[in-house]
Order: C-alpha cells, then structure tokens, then sequence
C-alpha cells in the first residue's frame, strides 16, 4: 500500500519546526504521503475509542471546519474519535495527518487499513517516531501524543472518561502550554456525551469549553 516511506532526521530541513520545539522532540520522523502538511502546523482532535453517536458526528464536523481554515486535521487513527477525524477529512477530499504509534508500514488497528489507504488518496499523511516494522506495543501510545501536539497549533478533545488514554494528551498540552479545547454538553447534556474527562480538564486546568458550532470560532484566535 505504501509505496515510499521517507526517513526525516531532526536535523534536516524538511523536519518540521513546529515539532522540533516540544520538550522531547522525535529523532526523526518517519512519513508517508505528503510531506508538504509537515510545512505547517493542523490542529489535533483526538477522543475516546468508546465514542457516542453524538461525538462521533461533532468529530466529523470539527474536522470539517478545520480543514475549510485550511488547516489539516492531526489524530491517531485509533478507532473511536480518531477515526471520524480523519473519515471527517477524506470525506471532504480535505488532509490529515495520522499519528502512528506503529511503524507507518504497519496499520493499526487493522480495522483502519482501508481508512489509512484513503488519507494517502486524498493528500494526506502517516507519520510515526517508530521505524518501518515496529509493532504497536503498549509503552509507544503514550509518546505518540506529543508527536499529535508537536505537529499542531492547539489540540480538541472530543470526548473522553476522567482515565481515557486520552487525557495523556492533555498532559502534553499544558507541558507544552499548547492551547486545549474540549467539547462540553450543553445544560442538561442532550446528546449524552462523555463528559468526565473534558469537565475536569475545564474546572481544574483550564482548558477552553466548546459548547455548541457557535464556539468553533475560537479555534482560529491564536
């Protein structure tokens, strides 16, 4: 599926400045696809694997309207959130970048191959800290998310419980004072969102609520 994999060394041009400034930057960054989104910062939305009909639908429409700022979306392509970001993208004809914790040659979950051969189709990326043949083992998921922040101007979380895998991702943003956006439920919470994970991120951190299509606004303030 992937015809070339290309191998970019911190120190080469082509390594993406952005990336190079978090605290822990990847030694080198192994890339599929179009290398030109590396040239710019997205904006990452990630979220639960164990996703609602309502956020699944709120993913796609994030990941719409970033790309209509003509900014590429960053997720994991976990299956869940991740994968209606970048379905929300491809759909469009629009890219996204996909942050592995795999080597690029090695989808994961298997369930997304398809999905990740349609990023490639429609300009997209896969990139990966992790050399071609490595296997997604347990101990590279939680690295990834600096990767997702590094190549992004701030970070969406679309839902998620108060112990989600995703709340690493938020750790990154304050480390890193990256702008955190969270999508809360309006009063009485309609749509039956999980909401654990972004209210605390709200009440004790300070992490910037979007209520409604009204607030996506803010994203383009920085």
């Amino acid at each position: 599926m992937i015809n070339k994999i290309h191998k970019i060394d911190i120190h080469s041009s082509f390594y993406p400045k952005h990336l190079a400034k978090i605290m822990s930057p990847p030694q080198v960054l192994w890339s599929a696809g179009n290398l030109e989104l590396l040239v710019n910062p997205g904006i990452s939305i990630v979220g639960t694997r164990n996703a609602s009909k309502a956020g699944l639908v709120i993913a796609k429409r994030l990941a719409a309207f970033v790309n209509s700022k003509g900014k590429a979306t960053v997720s994991g392509l976990a299956l869940g959130i991740d994968t209606a970001v970048h379905m929300g993208s491809v759909e469009i004809d629009s890219p996204t970048i996909a942050v592995l914790a795999s080597g690029v040659d090695i989808i994961t979950p298997r369930q997304n191959i398809s999905l990740s051969r349609k990023i490639l189709e429609t300009g997209g990326l896969i990139v990966s800290e992790q050399p071609p043949g490595t296997l997604a083992t347990k101990g590279n998921y939680v690295p990834r998310n600096r990767i997702q922040v590094g190549l992004s101007s701030s970070s969406i979380i679309v839902e998620s419980s108060v112990r989600s895998g995703t709340m690493t991702h938020a750790r990154f943003c304050f480390e890193e004072r990256h702008p955190l956006f969270v999508v809360m439920p309006e009063e009485g919470n309609p749509l039956q969102l999980n909401f654990s994970g972004p209210e605390l991120l709200v009440n004790e951190l300070g992490a910037i609520p979007l209520y409604s299509k009204n607030d996506y606004k803010l994203l383009m303030s920085d």
